[in-house]
């Protein structure tokens, strides 16, 4: 948490020649299949700045729970938002990388024990937005991310989630 804190303050400093803000609340589905509506996020940042129409910090907190088995993922990035189209529909382009971090706990129905696992690694995401005027869009797009499977409970060292949001300028 400290670190997008410490990545929002240096964000602050190009409000000065930032137009407006940039806010996008999302929901998650993921990480894995029967774990529907999981998570949620939120990028914060501003547009108009280094020639992006948005660049922005990104935070989302996934938490899956099927029968005994529970997964948190927690990601941590740093995103860009480019326009592609801007007639007749404005259309934008969203990529972030940066990092997730991962806690895992299973226990098992006919035995008193149980596992957990902590992990750390790469995040990455990308989407595509549509506006239906210059302040209001609606996203759609997939994060990946990487943690080494000794690390994890998963049975890989990927794990997927689809990501739907809205877009705000202000």
């Amino acid at each position: 948490m400290k670190k997008l804190a410490l990545i929002a303050l240096s964000l602050s400093s190009f409000m000065a020649s930032a137009t407006t803000l940039h806010v996008s609340p999302e929901f998650k589905i993921g990480p894995y299949a029967g774990s529907g509506i999981s998570g949620a996020g939120l990028q914060l940042g501003v547009t108009d700045v280094f020639g992006l129409d948005a660049l922005y910090v990104s935070y989302s907190h996934t938490e899956a729970e099927i029968l005994l088995d529970e997964d948190k993922l927690t990601t941590y990035r740093l995103g860009g938002q480019y326009q592609l189209v801007d007639n007749p529909v404005k259309m934008a382009l969203q990529l972030e990388a940066g990092m997730v971090q991962y806690e895992g706990h299973r226990d098992y129905i006919w035995s008193d024990q149980s596992k957990s696992a902590e992990g750390k690694g790469a995040s990455i995401s990308g989407a595509w937005v549509i506006f239906v005027n210059d302040n209001v869009g609606f996203r759609v797009g997939a994060d990946i991310n990487y943690i080494d499977q000794k690390n994890t409970l998963f049975g890989t060292n990927w794990s997927a989630m689809f990501s739907s949001g809205v877009v705000l300028h202000f």
